[in-house]
């Protein structure tokens, strides 16, 4: 918490209003899904509803306390009034418009809009978060490869994804981090393709992405599965995609811009002819949220630190036609990475 003390300071405010309900558990340990955090250096309030005092007086580190508000904004305004708050940092990429407005009706107040204070410090992950990570790729792997064994032709993309993610469960999972992709055929050029009820076909390539929470904490993994070989132009395609991920898969280590790691493996499939195909960035931070500080990508101010976990999932997509990604969730280390998904990189034949 010191860091995130002496952040608050830096900024020349007296207190953080916390509102994004991922940092309230990473500076609570509370797990609830409603709540807010006042910060006040070094003091830290946890302010619940009567729904989640009892679970945030069992879950919450004793340095914070539990204030249980019926009327939010008195709850507010004793707490800060008491502090002498004046000056109030608010998270401003997540703060709904509705408590913005309740914190401005508190006149001895000036807020002050600040960015990632606390996602920044959640970059860097304690070796307990590294655990639970490696935890949930377990399990998401495990699930998938029992869940293969129910792959057939005609079944839906709902239907297997529903097998998915009951072994997620099954497993020690708490529900899926995102909503699970089976994007078969034509599909699979929708990077975002979630499972629909589209009837799976033979010798198409179908793409798997998935991953589950475990103890709050995400896992995310790509695959090419398929039911009996794809065409020759698919496998083609798919060893040029697969050395790009190797090549992310080296580049990654402590000390690299992620945007040049971003740009390596762009350059790398523009060479081979398919830079327009690849049209999102490179990979993303896993924690708390399935997408999360540091982004991977052209974009990215981040330079890739010790402890970090990403993603590295280069994607050629081609509409009308087929898509492909290939995805691991990875530990980036001092002169290399650890990838966490124990899967073969090969398209999965069935």
């Amino acid at each position: 918490m010191q860091k995130l003390f002496e952040k608050i300071e830096n900024t020349n405010v007296d207190a953080l209003f916390v509102s994004k309900i991922q940092n309230v558990r990473y500076i609570t340990h509370f797990t609830g899904e409603e709540g807010f955090a006042i910060i006040i250096p070094p003091k830290i309030y946890l302010l619940v509803d009567s729904r989640f005092t009892e679970q945030a007086h069992l879950e919450v580190k004793e340095s914070v306390e539990v204030v249980e508000w019926s009327d939010l904004k008195e709850a507010i305004s004793s707490i800060l009034t008491k502090n002498k708050v004046h000056f109030l940092a608010i998270e401003e990429g997540s703060l709904k418009f509705s408590t913005y407005k309740l914190l401005s009706q508190l006149g001895f107040l000036v807020l002050v809009g600040t960015f990632d204070l606390i996602e920044e410090i959640r970059m860097i992950k304690e070796d307990w978060e590294l655990e639970k990570i490696r935890t949930a790729c377990d399990i998401s792997t495990k699930a998938f490869l029992e869940t293969l064994k129910f792959l057939k032709e005609g079944i839906s993309e709902l239907e297997i994804s529903a097998e998915l993610e009951y072994r997620f469960k099954k497993f020690g999972g708490e529900k899926p981090s995102f909503d699970t992709i089976v994007a078969s055929g034509e599909r699979g050029a929708l990077p975002h393709g979630v499972a629909s009820k589209k009837h799976i076909n033979a010798h198409e390539p179908i793409v798997f992405d998935f991953g589950v929470f475990f103890e709050g904490f995400a896992s995310d993994t790509t695959r090419v599965v398929s039911i009996g070989e794809v065409s020759q132009e698919v496998r083609d395609v798919y060893k040029v995609l697969m050395e790009a991920q190797r090549i992310g898969r080296e580049v990654a280590k402590e000390g690299i811009l992620a945007s040049n790691v971003d740009k390596t493996v762009r350059d790398f499939l523009s060479e081979k002819g398919f830079g327009s195909y690849f049209t999102h960035g490179l990979g993303h931070g896993v924690g708390l949220e399935i997408h999360e500080l540091p982004y991977v990508n052209a974009r990215s101010k981040y330079t890739l630190l010790r402890n970090m976990v990403i993603t590295i999932e280069p994607g050629l997509y081609f509409p009308n036609k087929y898509g492909l990604r290939l995805e691991d969730t990875v530990i980036v280390k001092e002169d290399s990475i650890e990838n966490l998904i124990d899967l073969p990189h090969e398209i999965i034949v069935v």
